[in-house]
């Protein structure tokens, strides 16, 4: 029965955020280009809709990261109470994922960038650092999972 239950949410969820992906990059595609009168830059074309892309990713990242610390601290603490070799390698892989997050903030140019007819307050070495940090990241964890899908069929056939 509860099998069923999480099944029925996970799906829901799942649906609902490919519908809003999907009306957000139509409106973003095929909503037109910002009045003359909004425009960053006058000679260079903007989608009306670009806020409302950058907001939906923001906020799919967020509930992603949220979502997985929650998970990862709900099962470390599960784990415990079972298995807690099992709880010390969750909590190492947590571990590692900060770590993986420093080095990629420290590794991260926060050299300020110059953007025709932008003057906000994001162009800053903090931002730069931390936007850096992510693209880094996402880099490293594609290599590893790439590498993970190559490598665990070579180890499961030799086993």
């Amino acid at each position: 029965m509860a099998v069923t239950k999480i099944r029925k949410i996970s799906s829901w969820t799942f649906l609902t955020s490919i519908f809003i992906s999907l009306v957000v990059i139509a409106l973003f595609l095929f909503g037109g280009q910002a009045a003359a009168d909004q425009k960053i830059v006058a000679d260079l074309p903007q989608p009306a809709f670009t806020d409302i892309v950058l907001y939906w990713a923001y906020a799919l990242l967020g509930v992603t990261i949220i979502s997985l610390a929650l998970f990862a601290v709900i099962g470390f603490f599960q784990n415990l109470k079972v298995n807690k070799k099992g709880a010390l390698g969750s909590l190492l892989v947590l571990v590692a994922m900060a770590a993986l997050l420093i080095i990629t903030y420290t590794i991260g140019s926060g050299e300020i960038l110059h953007i025709p007819g932008y003057e906000g307050p994001d162009n800053n070495p903090t931002t730069l650092k931390m936007t850096d940090m992510w693209i880094y990241s996402m880099y490293i964890m594609l290599i590893l999972s790439i590498a993970a899908i190559v490598v665990s069929p070579l180890l499961a056939r030799r086993k």
